[in-house]
């Protein structure tokens, strides 16, 4: 073939593609099936009454069931009959039909209708403790809301500081006052700050040990305190039995380190009530050797466990 023939077939090819793609533009675009024409119906019904939910839907993770159609503003898979059921009779009736607005309907019902898409993340949620309080998914999250996370916590009524806590931990503030004046104290848990969140420790989703924490005693203590929890050869046996809490409240305290009691001897003595009679003193009619002012860990330093001495002495 000659160099003029091959460039004669180089331009015919060229000119064969742009009209083979101009005809492709050209061509008018599929036709929508009838149930895409009808989700695009209903959800631009529903727009025109709930203009401020489709509004905050742009930026909610709920959109990514169909983000095509969020794009055209009409949800063909993504229609409000996802989670509020058939809607049709709700639009005959121009907003007074029955719907399932997750408001007057039972808890169960309404829990039901969220742990339908999302039961594998939360299998065991039933039997949490908010669950058999009584709480519906929706006293702590929010379908619509504009949230930046896949959390969609939802604002809390009251909040004396919204600074003061961080966006898992301002919605717990409603319900858990009492360990939010905990956190209060100078000595605590960095929560107020929001450097930890009430979820570091805790799994609202999940049924609750016998210390209320994600992990069995003091388990979730040690994943941050890894040198306080062992093992050791000579364990503390009250770390073992009633965990970290036996002697620090773990939300804050007015003590140092976090203790239950502010002297150490007493927060000791709480367990220890008999100790040793070089102690308590030989003469009964002096004053005790050792007493409430007493600081305990002079000598018994490795309080949490010892790999050297059973009555852990330095």
């Amino acid at each position: 073939m000659s160099k003029r023939t091959r460039r004669l077939w180089a331009i015919g090819c060229v000119a064969l593609a742009a009209f083979v793609s101009t005809r492709v533009e050209a061509q008018d675009p599929a036709p929508a099936s009838a149930s895409d024409a009808a989700a695009t119906r209903i959800a631009r019904q529903c727009n025109i009454c709930h203009g401020d939910q489709f509004r905050a839907l742009e930026r909610n993770p709920h959109t990514v069931l169909d983000d095509a159609a969020w794009q055209a503003l009409t949800g063909e898979a993504l229609t409000c009959r996802n989670c509020h059921g058939d809607v049709a009779q709700h639009m005959r009736d121009a907003g007074r039909g029955p719907v399932f607005a997750f408001r007057d309907e039972p808890v169960t019902e309404r829990n039901g209708r969220c742990l339908g898409c999302h039961s594998d993340s939360h299998p065991n949620f039933d039997r949490s403790p908010h669950a058999l309080a009584g709480l519906a998914c929706t006293s702590c999250h929010q379908q619509h809301g504009e949230h930046a996370t896949t959390s969609l916590l939802r604002e809390p009524a009251q909040l004396p500081d919204p600074a003061a806590q961080g966006g898992t931990s301002r919605v717990c503030f409603e319900c858990h006052g009492e360990q939010f004046a905990e956190v209060q104290y100078n000595e605590h848990h960095r929560v107020r700050e929001g450097v930890l969140e009430c979820t570091s420790c805790h799994d609202p989703h999940e049924p609750a040990t016998r210390t209320l924490l994600g992990g069995f005693k003091q388990e979730q203590c040690v994943e941050c305190h890894s040198d306080k929890g062992g093992p050791f050869v000579f364990e503390h046996p009250a770390s073992r039995t009633e965990g970290c809490t036996a002697c620090h409240s773990p939300h804050g305290s007015p003590n140092r380190h976090m203790l239950a009691h502010q002297r150490v001897a007493e927060l000791c003595f709480t367990c220890h009530a008999a100790v040793p009679s070089f102690h308590g003193g030989t003469n009964l009619a002096a004053p005790p050797r050792f007493g409430l002012d007493t600081q305990c860990t002079n000598c018994h330093a490795a309080i949490h466990g010892s790999n050297f001495d059973p009555f852990f002495l330095r």
